[in-house]
């Protein structure tokens, strides 16, 4: 019997049906967006850091998604990494942020 392989989305869309696993998604959005950001411009944190004039460790907890960033922090990588960050919050909600690259005007 021969194996059907499956894409990574499709892997994506199933884990995301379960609503814990949605949540955390959601959750570290802002994180896998900066990930990405310096794999794609092959920066290390560091370098991301210098970029953003903030010290590495800042950086890193970022990254780790263990804190909720301030609007000055938001504010910040949209302006310099060209992200569109669209935050929701409310009582149904929570808080729910969105990270998108910013299209050109």
């Amino acid at each position: 019997m021969a194996r059907r392989l499956i894409s990574n989305d499709q892997v994506l869309a199933g884990m995301l049906a379960d609503p814990a696993f949605a949540a955390e998604w959601e959750r570290t959005a802002l994180a896998r967006a900066v990930i990405r950001y310096r794999a794609e411009h092959q920066l290390t944190q560091t370098g991301l850091a210098r970029l953003l004039g903030w010290s590495q460790p800042v950086v890193a907890r970022l990254e780790a998604a263990e804190h909720n960033p301030t609007m000055d922090t938001l504010v910040a990588l949209s302006h310099t990494l060209g992200l569109r960050v669209h935050v929701d919050v409310g009582p149904k909600t929570g808080v729910v942020a969105k990270v998108t690259k910013a299209r050109a005007a």
